[in-house]
């Protein structure tokens, strides 16, 4: 099994699941975490991302690059693992940037996909996930 998998969303489609979350007035919680605006990370049928923003947007879920449905049996031999789970990143935690900024990730998804930014990017390993913006152009 590899140490880490880097997983690629589609920005603008974060984007838009971000900006429903950050309007909404409710919003769902997971494992006992806060009700705050938040993007909603997933493994069941593949591994996507949503809005918990309240009601329920009329978005589709942003799958990863290669990963949604019918890839769970390969997707359980990377650290993804194979059990289903939905992790919360809250939209208002900051991120020190190498520029020397500290923007919250609503702001840091704003301002990549304005841009033109591609991906969102998650970087998991056994222990944990990274994020990151990336412009690369994938090969499908």
């Amino acid at each position: 099994m590899p140490k880490t998998i880097d997983l690629y969303f589609d920005l603008s489609s974060v984007r838009l699941h971000a900006e429903h979350a950050a309007a909404a007035d409710r919003h769902a919680v997971y494992d006992g975490t806060p009700p705050v605006p938040a993007l909603a990370w997933c493994k069941s049928e593949g591994t996507f991302i949503k809005s918990n923003g309240r009601p329920f947007p009329d978005l589709p879920d942003v799958f990863a690059h290669g990963w949604g449905p019918g890839r769970d049996r390969l997707l359980s031999k990377t650290p993804v693992g194979g059990d289903d789970f939905v992790h919360m990143i809250p939209l208002h935690d900051t991120y020190p940037l190498s520029d020397g900024s500290a923007p919250t990730l609503l702001e840091w998804i704003r301002r990549s996909d304005k841009d033109g930014v591609n991906w969102f990017v998650l970087t998991v390993d056994g222990g944990g996930f990274g994020i990151a913006m990336d412009s690369r152009t994938l090969i499908p």
